[in-house]
């Protein structure tokens, strides 16, 4: 589940914040199923104990505070990431930062992002997790109403192909490909008060199934906020 708003201050005018909760429930836990009797490192079939299979879930509560700004014509932006995971008995805290930068030249962008920079996850009992940093270069493009776009993520060798088409200034859809994604395709209906978007994604390895997601958007002034 995600929630995203801007709320504009005095002192950072507009700063953007999303809160986001995952869960991946009933995972099989055969940690106590089985005893190995003849020593053998092998799980042979009279040796489980299907009673003792238990499930468990493993949450994460995050909060994202982003910020953009520019200088000399160039965008900058910062996301600052906080999370706590719950995993059987152990509970963690999570934090990173992303750094990114583009340029306009018109109508084609170019842009660099450092992500996850300062990953840390510290958990409960002591142990302390690192995850790499990311450097990944973007392009984009704009054709009339075709929009196509290139990321490549330089230490992993990983890419993003994607393109989009506005039918109008309610309706946009989108098509893209990528490294771990074989077939992306959505939409995005745009409404006075609210939006609607739509995706479908056929994963490159068939083995994780296909998945879809729904947005809802929402414009504060249909509540008449004053933020």
């Amino acid at each position: 589940q995600q929630l995203f708003f801007s709320l504009n201050t005095k002192i950072l005018n507009k700063i953007n914040i999303a809160l986001l909760r995952t869960s991946i429930d009933d995972i099989y836990d055969t940690s106590s199923a089985w005893d190995d009797h003849n020593q053998n490192d092998i799980v042979d079939i009279n040796e489980i104990n299907y009673d003792n299979i238990n499930t468990f879930s493993h949450n994460t509560l995050g909060l994202i505070l982003s910020k953009s700004f520019s200088i000399n014509k160039i965008r900058l932006g910062i996301n600052t990431k906080f999370s706590i995971s719950s995993l059987f008995d152990q509970h963690s805290f999570s934090h990173s930062f992303d750094f990114g930068t583009y340029k306009n030249f018109n109508g084609y962008s170019i842009g660099l992002v450092l992500k996850d920079f300062l990953n840390r996850s510290y958990w409960s009992e002591g142990e302390i997790n690192k995850i790499p940093s990311q450097i990944i270069f973007g392009s984009n493009f704009n054709i009339k109403s075709i929009n196509l776009s290139f990321d490549y993520s330089v230490f992993d060798n990983t890419y993003m192909l994607g393109t989009s088409y506005d039918y109008n200034s309610s309706v946009s859809f989108q098509l893209g490909h990528s490294t771990f994604e074989k077939l992306y395709l959505g939409f995005l209906l745009n409404f006075k008060k609210f939006n609607i978007g739509y995706s479908f994604v056929i994963p490159k390895y068939t083995e994780l199934g296909t998945s879809q997601r729904i947005l809802i958007g929402i414009n504060k002034d249909s509540f008449n906020l004053k933020l």
